[in-house]
């Protein structure tokens, strides 16, 4: 077998595995809980989306794809309207900032730091989208954390509306304006878009797509079922707000159990800091050797990146899921 033989062979091989490696990942992906939970919620929406497509010709999806779209807008499309859900307008000057600033920090270290020369172009292409990643989650969470606070005293006011006869649909304009952000702009969103003529299957569908919430779809699902089934609604809404409250208090409770950890990785972060402060103030000269010389500078490096990772791996462990 000649060279090129060999290397085609293995192109192939690595290509093939590599498609292998994604399929798993994305099966891997698919079978998480919050995506499990995500695909029921559409599921039970489909019927509701379909007959709303059917009796008007209104486009209700929020991700809509046109011809001027391509793989690049068609991936960050969706990701800039739940960026303005999550935190209006500003939210975009936001992570541009954001990543403004970590790029600027990215520069400083690659200029002052002692690093290895293949480093130096991963660090600058990197920062930014760390700083991206990190304000769009941030903000993502403030929102979540935001919006379930305020959730069940909303589903409170609105099962006492409809145990005095006031329909579902007049319950959510008043709900608008007697809760704080964001729920009051959400709310007042779905009022406004009832009162211009829309169904309450499709504001509902919108609305679920638009704030991803597991608790909120609950509430969704509620309401639909009500509409088509019939029975008590109030009692229903009942039992869904002290379900809220009760994964509220669970989310605070991990948030609890898990304060040793984060306050240890916070510690472990400022121990070489404080160490190397305390080195600079007390023996300069034993502190420069990493700086100037080589082994001091592989040294600087593997140190570096060995707590980079270190603090990761414990952020990991000690932060557990509870957006679901």
């Amino acid at each position: 077998m000649s060279l090129v033989d060999l290397i085609t062979v293995a192109s192939f091989i690595c290509v093939l595995l590599a498609g292998v490696m994604i399929v798993v990942m994305q099966d891997m992906r698919r079978n998480q809980p919050g995506s499990r939970i995500s695909q029921r919620m559409k599921d039970s929406f489909a019927a509701y989306g379909a007959k709303g497509a059917q009796g008007s010709k209104l486009d209700l999806d929020l991700f809509k794809v046109s011809r001027k779209d391509n793989v690049f807008t068609h991936w960050t499309g969706p990701r800039l309207a739940r960026l303005r859900t999550v935190a209006g307008a500003n939210g975009l000057r936001i992570v541009i900032v954001t990543a403004l600033a970590a790029e600027l920090i990215g520069l400083l270290i690659v200029k002052f730091l002692p690093l290895p020369d293949f480093s130096r172009p991963l660090i600058v292409v990197a920062m930014p989208v760390i700083g991206v990643m990190q304000s769009y989650r941030f903000l993502l969470n403030r929102f979540r954390r935001r919006f379930l606070d305020g959730f069940p005293d909303v589903i409170d006011m609105i099962v006492r509306a409809v145990r005095a006869g006031v329909p579902v649909t007049q319950v959510i304009g008043s709900a608008a304006s007697e809760c704080r952000e964001p729920l009051k702009s959400e709310f007042q969103l779905m009022a406004d878009s009832l009162q211009v003529g829309l169904d309450l299957d499709e504001v509902l569908e919108v609305a679920m797509r638009r704030i991803e919430i597991a608790d909120f779809s609950f509430f969704c699902v509620c309401l639909l079922l009500q509409r088509e089934t019939g029975g008590q609604l109030g009692e229903t809404l009942e039992n869904l707000s002290a379900i809220v409250r009760t994964r509220r208090e669970i989310r605070q409770k991990t948030k609890a159990l898990t304060g040793e950890a984060r306050i240890t990785t916070k510690i472990l972060a400022a121990i070489p800091v404080v160490i190397m402060l305390s080195m600079y103030s007390l023996n300069k000269s034993y502190l420069f050797v990493l700086f100037n010389t080589e082994a001091g500078h592989k040294t600087l490096t593997f140190g570096t990146f060995s707590i980079v990772m270190g603090l990761i791996v414990i952020g990991k462990m000690s932060k557990l899921d509870t957006s679901r």
